[in-house]
């Protein structure tokens, strides 16, 4: 009885953690590349051109986890800009993928987003 009692619990609290990994993987994946934003960020402020070999590395591994259509944008060219912007459309696509009817909007642009 306590042995079939004991696994039941195991097997909730397994259940309850994978459940849990599913629920905050977006936040992870958005973190991680807000870090990464702002890394590229202050180099692209600093004139530094080239992204370096360790960052470039580093990058791979924060949109590794991403499903492959999120990291697909990814360029990995080495140029601070480029590797900026290319990570833009990855976050861009994440949110995407959170919340299928997201929509980015340009204020500059004249579009207004009403909330109903």
């Amino acid at each position: 009885m306590i042995d079939t009692t004991s696994n039941s619990i195991e097997h909730q609290i397994s259940s309850l953690r994978r459940a849990n990994r599913r629920r905050y993987a977006f936040q992870r994946m958005l973190e991680a590349t807000d870090k990464a934003l702002w890394r590229l960020e202050e180099m692209n402020r600093d004139g530094v051109k080239t992204v370096p070999k360790r960052v470039r590395t580093q990058l791979r591994q924060v949109v590794a986890t991403m499903p492959n259509h999120v990291r697909e944008p990814l360029r990995d060219s080495g140029q601070v800009q480029d590797t900026l912007d290319s990570l833009f459309e990855v976050q861009e696509r994440l949110f995407m993928w959170r919340y299928p009817d997201w929509q980015d909007w340009d204020p500059e642009e004249g579009d207004e987003f009403v909330a109903s």
